[in-house]
């Protein structure tokens, strides 16, 4: 993995436990990358943090698996 996708990796994880959800939109405007490039860094996350998050169809978002008020 290269030094920018190391960038996005860490800033999925840094807003999920920040703000708890993150969807492709706030990684296509960050850091100025395509949907399919969006898409693959989140299944790579995915891989490497299975139970970090998970897809809400409704609202087209990732969201934490432990909102961010019940983490210390």
């Amino acid at each position: 993995m290269n030094w920018f996708a190391e960038r996005r990796q860490e800033w999925i994880a840094q807003m999920l436990a920040v703000y708890g959800f993150i969807n492709r939109q706030h990684l296509m405007r960050n850091f100025g990358i395509s949907g399919a490039q969006a898409a693959l860094d989140f299944n790579r996350f995915n891989d490497a943090h299975p139970n970090a998050m998970t897809y809400d169809n409704r609202r087209k978002t990732y969201v934490a698996t432990t909102p961010p008020e019940t983490r210390n």
